[in-house]
């Protein structure tokens, strides 16, 4: 008996019009899907490091979409610059609602956010504006309230009065991201990684956790999970679980995966975490092991 492997779902990209720019909707769709997420990449990375997340998820009947957003990946915008924050979340709000729009209101829709992405997220949560109905949320690996956690108050007030476009490198090493020598030379070798940014965007991150870090009903009754591996070279570890329960309390929950790098999707557990995602998503956030 011959086994049919069956055939890979391709990358769709949709340039979505947004106030002077347009924007690149990544997605990789099945053709029954169970299930949608939407991805909010981080500050190195775009939608273009997905391209076998993306294939998996949707093999797994998830869809999946990854918005690059401004100056970030194919994507218009200056490079090396942060939007305003109002900006950001205004993109992000019409992007959710243009997948809502393709997978209909019966798809359970979870939103995922990897590392800074995550910052992202839970801004857009603490977003009065947002209104666009999801069923589960997911933090991978991010450390929500860095800046805040870090620096003493007198240097988070100077970085807010910031307004140099001196560059400022995040310090960010491949060898933190992956164990796996192709992914490393790739993210080395990627000339549309974010590796610096101007001293005046950092201010727009420090604005963008504010926005989030002393909400009392940022879950939205909505299940979330905080997924990591055991270690991260990136993230304290014990400070962003401590910072996620915080916010989320008891319909927050959190899973350790055996890695100790950055980036889950580029670890050998990879394919568990994508498993783990597509089962906590499809199920509204109800079933959590696989």
């Amino acid at each position: 008996m011959s086994i049919v492997k069956a055939k890979q779902v391709e990358r769709c990209i949709e340039y979505l019009p947004m106030q002077g720019c347009n924007l690149a909707l990544h997605a990789w769709i099945p053709e029954a899907p169970k299930a949608a997420i939407f991805y909010f990449h981080g500050l190195q990375s775009h939608a273009g490091w997905l391209w076998e997340a993306g294939c998996q998820f949707a093999e797994n009947d998830v869809a999946f979409f990854a918005l690059d957003r401004r100056g970030c990946g194919i994507s218009d915008g200056p490079r090396s610059e942060l939007a305003p924050v109002e900006q950001m979340l205004a993109d992000y709000r019409s992007a959710i609602r243009t997948v809502r729009a393709k997978i209909g209101d019966d798809t359970p829709l979870g939103l995922l956010g990897h590392c800074l992405g995550g910052s992202f997220l839970a801004a857009l949560l603490a977003d009065p504006e947002f209104d666009t109905a999801f069923e589960s949320l997911v933090f991978c690996s991010a450390w929500l309230g860095k800046i805040h956690h870090t620096l003493p108050p007198q240097k988070i007030q100077a970085m807010l009065r910031e307004q140099s476009d001196e560059l400022w490198d995040a310090g960010l090493k491949a060898e933190d991201f992956s164990d796996q020598r192709r992914y490393v030379d790739f993210i080395d070798n990627d000339l549309l990684a974010t590796r610096q940014i101007k001293a005046s965007s950092r201010a727009r991150l420090v604005e963008m956790e504010m926005m989030y870090l002393y909400q009392k009903e940022l879950s939205r009754n909505t299940p979330s999970i905080f997924i990591s591996g055991y270690e991260d070279p990136v993230v304290n570890l014990e400070c962003a679980k401590k910072q996620y329960l915080s916010l989320f309390g008891d319909l927050g929950e959190t899973l350790e995966l055996a890695t100790n790098k950055h980036y889950l999707l580029y670890t050998k557990v990879r394919q568990r975490l994508i498993n783990q995602v597509s089962a906590y998503v499809s199920s509204h956030g109800y079933n959590q092991h696989v």
